[in-house]
């Protein structure tokens, strides 16, 4: 028989096998233990759960936003390109129905023409779809991978065994904003020790791991705070 552990309990057996969580841990506790405790520093146990805004780091991403913003570009000027050539088209389609009988061989040729342009106009503009569609995807899809391969990082430097996404943005409901309200209870984490928030800690690696330099260290208290000698992979 296959026993299925859910979220909440796995969770709960993490409280459980940290008693200073709740209380002054015993006396024979060792050190290292009662540092992993404190404030400040990543949260580790038999059973230790995280945390992490992976929407955060996508906006915080250094260099998906800059690719996503040349693509745009990209996008901009083949648009200006088809715009142009349909205007060509058009203003063709109005000299030949000037200067041409609609009964004779020319005007029949030109329209044939006109329409095979525009057909080929129409799957030219498709096609460009498509490549842009495609790249963006691409971009999005490598910026995932690496987030999840800083994750896997950070969860087993300091053995994670379950990490779950979350939103903060969630957090911050107004009554005077319904949509936030909305979005707020929808979240599925309910309740969480900052501690175990890891999200500046995977930003700081995922900096290092592209060339860029780490965030600043967060504010918030009982965050994780982290420095570049914090990030894992980064100690020689």
């Amino acid at each position: 028989m296959h026993f299925r552990l859910s979220i909440a309990t796995i969770a709960l057996m993490g409280l459980c096998a940290a008693p200073s969580v709740f209380g002054q841990a015993p006396q024979s506790q060792p050190q290292q233990n009662q540092a992993a405790a404190q404030p400040g520093a990543p949260k580790a146990g038999p059973s230790s759960v995280a945390i992490v805004d992976v929407g955060y780091i996508l906006k915080k991403h250094p260099t998906m936003n800059a690719n996503m913003e040349a693509i745009k570009a990209e996008m901009t000027k083949a648009q200006e390109e088809i715009e142009t050539r349909r205007k060509s088209l058009l203003s063709e389609s109005d000299m030949v129905g000037k200067n041409f009988n609609a009964d004779s061989d020319d005007f029949k040729k030109k329209q044939e023409a006109l329409i095979s342009a525009e057909s080929k106009l129409r799957v030219d503009f498709m096609g460009k779809e498509k490549e842009f569609a495609e790249k963006q995807a691409g971009v999005i899809y490598n910026s995932y991978q690496q987030i999840n391969n800083a994750i896997a990082l950070v969860a087993n430097h300091y053995h994670y065994d379950l990490v779950i996404r979350y939103s903060r943005e969630q957090n911050e409901m107004d009554p005077k904003k319904p949509n936030t309200v909305n979005f707020g209870i929808q979240r599925d984490v309910l309740f969480y020790n900052p501690q175990i928030d890891v999200t500046d800690l995977v930003l700081n690696v995922l900096n290092s791991q592209v060339g860029t330099q780490p965030t600043a260290a967060p504010a918030t208290p009982g965050a994780n705070r982290v420095n570049n000698a914090a990030v894992p992979g980064n100690r020689k």
